[in-house]
């Protein structure tokens, strides 16, 4: 799966093998939290994964509108002096809460819980799930740059043999 890195604009390519951590590490945090719904998406608001309850919600509305209020938040924290946006937004409601939270510089995790579930409990096991997942994701962009760099010594290679066949005749 290809993905967008958010800042720095790289892609960065998952394995089906990085999906499923990414997916299992989510299947543990809702089971710990016993949050409604937990979507993983990209920084432009593109949900990769999610876990719990996703036919009451519109995935990627949700997504899209959480990228957004990191995006206005971001530049809230530029003027009262912050050099990074913030990692963690809490929206609290009456029978619902929403916690985002940054996980690198390229994605955000969302945990929707009911307003009886406390916000330390959900604070604790998120901050362990975007250990793991940051974890997860340099490990993927590590192996996708090793690879990188192997296509292109491969690549300039086969360039220069096809090149000297085509001038030496």
């Amino acid at each position: 799966m290809n993905l967008n890195k958010g800042g720095n604009g790289q892609p960065i390519v998952l394995s089906g093998e990085m999906y499923k951590s990414i997916a299992d590490v989510l299947t543990d945090l809702s089971s710990k939290t016993r949050a409604k719904t937990i979507i993983f998406a990209d920084m432009n608001g593109h949900p990769i994964t999610q876990r719990g309850q996703t036919t009451e919600i519109n995935i990627p509305n949700m997504a899209a509108l959480a990228a957004g209020d990191f995006a206005a938040t971001a530049e809230m924290a530029k003027m009262v002096g912050e050099k990074k946006r913030f990692k963690y937004l809490f929206h609290e409601g009456e029978k619902t809460n929403i916690y985002l939270s940054n996980v690198g510089e390229g994605f955000l995790l969302i945990v929707v819980f009911d307003s009886d579930i406390a916000l330390g409990m959900i604070r604790i096991f998120t901050k362990r799930a975007i250990d793991t997942l940051s974890e997860l994701l340099a490990n993927a962009k590590e192996e996708e740059q090793k690879a990188s760099k192997f296509l292109d010594v491969e690549f300039s290679n086969y360039l220069n043999q096809e090149l000297d066949k085509a001038f030496n005749f």
